[in-house]
């Protein structure tokens, strides 16, 4: 879901004013500015978004989208009737107007005109991506569409080894936005790692939604709320049985400080961690290793409830199995499947 975009003000350039007329494509803005980065003075086209006008070629744009062929096939009126139809002129060139943002617009020309390998190299941002994801689907770029949907996917990877050897998760991504490009696109694998971590994300920010430029709200669809809600419940009750069966006794043959000694660190650290899960926390995949290798018996100063080596090592891959294994229940907590 999304609120009407206002008119944009970041744009510069002078400001191109005619009289309002019909038109089948938008009505005619009485003014609008020009694009500081996408005005061609010899472009045969202008597209304005948001009150950004946008001077590029026909060719660029109709090259790959039958959307945009057939908007510019249609015909374009004399300059003094009012009452016609089809596209708009500006000193002998056409107009369209569109209900995209500008910063839409702005991102997918930045690829049309300078290719993803280019926008790859400049690291785009993610909203940039999820820019060129909504206007590429909108208007039938399709090489575009899969290229950005790559984005998107090493950012929301479809499976766990990817997700647990990323760095972590960058605080520009925004789950509520994934949710519905996920849900535009229909990537049952982005949506349900993007419903997930749209449960680590306060209610009342939930509800509100995020605004991207443009003045453009973002928000859950009411089905995808209720399913975030469910799925959140499901997940802190996991967190609590996680922290159980993490740190329950291990049966190590490889065990060099003996059973009882080991499992007795087990019990107080199980103890110790349950304390420390707090009411609401949904976080199932966020990993361990840390935790349990500060309680290495060789560490300095040595901890309250030591480990062995070989005990730490093989909690730490449970603790991963447990992990991956939440991963595939994601479609199930979330009533994808």
């Amino acid at each position: 879901m999304r609120a009407s975009p206002q008119k944009e003000d970041a744009a510069d350039g002078p400001s191109l004013k005619r009289p309002r007329t019909d038109s089948t494509i938008s009505p005619c803005q009485d003014a609008y500015t020009r694009d500081k980065r996408f005005w061609y003075p010899d472009g045969n086209i202008i597209v304005v978004a948001q009150g950004v006008a946008f001077r590029v070629f026909k060719s660029i744009l109709a090259g790959e989208s039958e959307v945009f062929r057939d908007m510019f096939q249609l015909p374009t009126p004399a300059p003094d009737p009012p009452e016609s139809s089809g596209l708009n002129t500006v000193d002998d060139c056409p107009v369209v107007h569109v209900t995209d943002t500008a910063a839409e617009f702005r991102s997918l020309l930045d690829v049309l005109l300078r290719g993803m390998q280019y926008i790859r190299r400049r690291a785009f941002s993610f909203e940039e991506v999820a820019n060129c994801i909504r206007l590429a689907h909108k208007y039938g770029f399709q090489e575009i569409l899969e290229d950005s949907m790559g984005e998107l996917t090493d950012w929301f990877p479809a499976d766990f080894d990817s997700w647990d050897s990323a760095p972590g998760c960058d605080s520009t991504l925004d789950p509520i936005v994934a949710v519905n490009l996920a849900r535009l696109t229909n990537n049952m694998s982005v949506l349900a790692i993007a419903l997930y971590l749209c449960c680590q994300i306060d209610v009342k920010d939930l509800v509100r939604g995020r605004v991207r430029s443009g003045n453009v709200v973002d928000t859950l669809s009411d089905d995808d709320f209720v399913r975030c809600m469910h799925g959140k419940a499901l997940l802190c009750t996991r967190k609590v049985q996680m922290v159980q069966d993490v740190f329950a006794h291990v049966e190590n043959p490889a065990c060099t400080r003996g059973p009882r000694w080991c499992n007795a660190s087990l019990d107080n650290i199980m103890a110790e961690q349950t304390r420390c899960v707090e009411e609401g926390d949904a976080d199932v995949l966020a990993p361990w290793n840390d935790i349990i290798r500060s309680h290495r018996r060789r560490c300095k100063p040595m901890p309250k409830s030591p480990l062995c080596s070989p005990c730490v090592a093989f909690v730490i891959d449970r603790e991963t199995k447990i992990r991956a294994e939440l991963w595939s229940d994601l479609p199930y907590l979330f009533g994808l499947q």
